[in-house]
């Protein structure tokens, strides 16, 4: 009769003595045995027990520790294979402690801002800490801090972990938006005008839509406008630096979210505009003006597939030297 994979009964006694093999040796469980009892108690089940029937009672009363001193060991001698975890439902409960985690800042976790966390969490666990305190610093959140000390946490760790098992989205819904911010001096309008090939234009707070779509000038001693180096860069599907971008009136700003969102035209001035692939904006800004903070609308932070903030080391203050 099996007891476990190392250990069978054969026969018992007139005396009452179990005898059988354990680990390949020969094994009795005699009347003064301290478990002795308990082995007479499964011994009696089993032999009622039809035999077609004994492996699934033996199993119910290991699922069910029926008879402990017998099985205590059965787990470790001879263990079922743990269940395989479901990745979606590891992600579904990522997703929904992610949710959790934000309460109390009164933010919910957006599409968009869902999917890039995800793409930022398979880059890293650094990558998407710092993606969620770039979000709330650049919207000028009065949670930052808090935000800050909290994705420290091994709770978010947690998050990012089952986040990141599932892999990276399908598809990348933030392409078109980039931010570098800091103090002055930090290089982020330099690195941006490197990689938009020296296509800029300085923002500043009177520039509205039009201003950002077209360019002014004479012709033939009439005033007359020609599409900006934007519109262009739309067209061509082209990058182009906004440097001081946090410093367009509200108009400027919301007419910026509506071209960032993945639309492929739109009309302006009952004129067609084309949105090709590899149009981007990298917007630059010093998050403080003056002791004045200038953060951009959430719905446009929601649209970065990236935030970079710059910042001076010791090792480039030397250069002052």
């Amino acid at each position: 009769m099996k007891v476990s994979e190392r250990m069978t009964i054969t026969k018992r006694s007139t005396d009452g003595a179990f005898y059988g093999e354990k680990d390949n040796a020969p094994y009795i469980i005699e009347r003064t045995h301290a478990d002795y009892n308990v082995y007479d108690g499964f011994y009696n089940v089993m032999r009622s027990t039809a035999y077609a029937d004994r492996p699934r009672v033996f199993r119910e009363l290991l699922d069910n520790n029926r008879y402990p001193a017998i099985f205590g060991g059965i787990a470790e001698e001879n263990p079922a294979p743990a269940p395989a975890p479901d990745p979606k439902k590891t992600l579904m409960d990522g997703i929904r402690h992610l949710m959790d985690f934000f309460t109390e800042f009164s933010f919910t976790p957006s599409f968009r801002f869902t999917n890039t966390f995800a793409y930022m969490a398979c880059k890293g666990k650094q990558d998407a800490i710092d993606y969620v305190c770039n979000y709330f610093a650049l919207m000028d959140s009065s949670y930052i801090k808090e935000v800050e000390q909290k994705v420290k946490s091994a709770e978010f760790g947690q998050i990012i972990k089952d986040i990141a098992q599932y892999g990276e989205p399908t598809s990348h819904i933030n392409t078109r938006f980039k931010v570098y911010f800091g103090p002055a001096g930090t290089g982020k309008t330099t690195i941006a005008q490197e990689e938009s090939e020296n296509r800029c234009i300085v923002c500043n707070s009177s520039m509205l839509p039009s201003d950002l779509m077209e360019d002014f000038k004479f012709e033939d001693g009439k005033a007359a406008f020609k599409p900006s180096v934007l519109w262009t860069c739309m067209e061509n599907g082209e990058q182009i630096t906004l440097d001081e971008i946090n410093l367009l009136p509200f108009d400027s700003l919301r007419f910026l979210q509506g071209i960032l969102d993945g639309k492929s035209e739109f009309t302006y001035k009952n004129k067609e505009v084309h949105i090709k692939d590899g149009f981007k904006v990298v917007g630059t800004m010093n998050l403080s003006v003056n002791g004045i903070t200038y953060g951009l609308p959430e719905p446009l932070v929601d649209r970065c597939e990236d935030m970079r903030e710059f910042k001076l080391t010791a090792k480039d203050l030397t250069g002052a030297f």
